[in-house]
């Protein structure tokens, strides 16, 4: 095929319009195949404005529009190229997708209007005289030239099955009874830009504003003394992945141009990233990126995240204040009826002599019950919540050296069902342990 093969010029050749077509083939082809070479995608609307009233008449028409059909050809409505007619949608039009369309070159073709008086809806270019001035001379002299503006069409994408580079436009639900045509909120057209359209300029945003949100609960959460084991570190890796895609979703807000498959490259990294905190632990299988259906493509990342950055992320270890009261007893308040009842409850002991004499004493030293119930547990000699030793500090909390960590044995217990309906839990200690600390936690399960 010799379509868009190079001219070769020569001296006292015998010039010809087709010369010139010809010339503008292969400069117009060597263009395309090197963009395409480089850039993926190269094909969508920068802008796109509909007509709002027109849709009232039962119409679809654009009131501007801006970029580049699949085929390469610039377009920009109606600064440098007339608008294309309002499309009437048929009555029983359902779930039609409509298309700017221009026809495509091709050989043996007819590309222009200039020779049919009544002009053709089928030509690539509209023929149009214009005078222009000469930029090189100061001198009012205009010369009549005929320009070709592009022959733009709207139509349904059903009707464009061959012989068009075509572009969605809009998708049409229905026209109603009284003419009004409904359009699908939730379609996106091809973008060369993701900020010339609402929905994926609200994606960037809203993302920034999730990402900024959590980052700042978790820094304050982080921020809390005291704090530290599994669920501290867990925290930590999600403010560490938070931190790294802030800046990022920051800068894509502002760019003058982000192609929507850089947008949704950066949305699969943070949900990849954010799999990790999820319960399965890996990334959900997302569509191929399609240009051309940018809502399909967009829809499963975007509720993945919105679910991940919202999410609550409860700590899983809950530090309960013990109150000192009088005659050796303290109290912790135990609010939350679920975490009584599901929670594992540790308690850390240290005091200043042997571990081991500290792990055999101070079981048999404590009763633990209800507040309605502690004076009777220690004055009758009445068995409390029992305690455990563990050999090791649950992963879940700090472990302080020195420390003894005990577990309330709570499971099927009637005085720990007590607490439900009691002002708190109750803890006596007898017999001496100098220097005592002790710390309380509820481990969710």
């Amino acid at each position: 095929m010799t379509w868009n093969n190079k001219v070769i010029w020569t001296e006292g050749m015998f010039l010809q319009p087709q010369h010139f077509q010809q010339h503008d083939r292969h400069i117009e082809q060597q263009l395309r195949d090197r963009l395409q070479a480089a850039w993926a995608y190269g094909w969508g609307f920068s802008s796109l404005t509909l007509d709002d009233a027109a849709l009232n008449l039962g119409k679809l028409a654009i009131s501007a529009a801006q970029g580049l059909l699949p085929d390469g050809t610039a377009f920009s409505l109606p600064n440098n190229d007339a608008a294309p007619a309002a499309f009437d949608v048929p009555a029983d039009a359902r779930n039609e997708l409509i298309v700017l369309a221009l026809t495509l070159q091709r050989p043996g073709v007819i590309e222009s209007d200039a020779e049919e008086a009544g002009g053709s809806l089928g030509t690539r270019y509209k023929v149009t005289e214009v005078d222009v001035g000469d930029n090189n001379t100061n001198a009012d002299r205009d010369a009549a030239l005929q320009i070709g503006r592009i022959n733009l069409r709207l139509m349904m994408a059903r009707d464009a099955v061959e012989g068009y580079a075509t572009l969605g436009v809009a998708r049409v639900i229905e026209r109603r009874a009284d003419n009004k045509v409904v359009l699908d909120p939730h379609y996106v057209p091809p973008l060369l830009h993701s900020r010339g359209h609402v929905i994926l300029d609200g994606y960037v945003r809203e993302l920034y504003g999730l990402l900024h949100q959590r980052g700042e609960a978790l820094a304050s959460r982080l921020a809390q003394p005291g704090r530290s084991g599994s669920g501290e570190i867990a925290d930590f890796l999600l403010l560490e992945t938070v931190n790294r895609n802030e800046p990022l979703f920051a800068h894509l807000q502002g760019v003058s141009v982000l192609h929507p498959e850089r947008l949704y490259s950066a949305c699969l990294t943070l949900a990849g990233d954010l799999s990790t905190f999820r319960e399965r632990r890996r990334p959900s299988a997302y569509p191929e990126y399609d240009h051309d259906d940018l809502a399909r493509t967009f829809r499963p990342v975007i509720d993945d995240l919105r679910q991940s950055l919202s999410m609550v992320m409860e700590q899983t270890a809950i530090p309960i204040e013990l109150q000192d009261r009088k005659y050796g007893v303290r109290v912790a308040i135990i609010s939350d009826v679920e975490l009584q009842r599901s929670a594992q409850f540790v308690l850390a002991v240290a005091a200043q002599m042997p571990g081991e004499a500290l792990r055999g004493r101070f079981p048999t030293q404590v009763k633990i019950g209800p507040v309605e119930r502690i004076r009777d547990l220690v004055n009758l000699q009445l068995p409390g919540v029992t305690l455990r030793p563990l050999p090791v500090a649950p992963r879940q909390i700090p472990y302080h050296a020195g420390f003894n960590y005990f577990e309330l044995e709570t499971r099927n217990n009637e005085l720990w069902k007590q607490l439900e309906s009691s002002g708190g839990m109750a803890m006596h200690i007898a017999g001496e342990f100098p220097g005592l600390e002790l710390e309380f936690w509820a481990i969710r399960a």
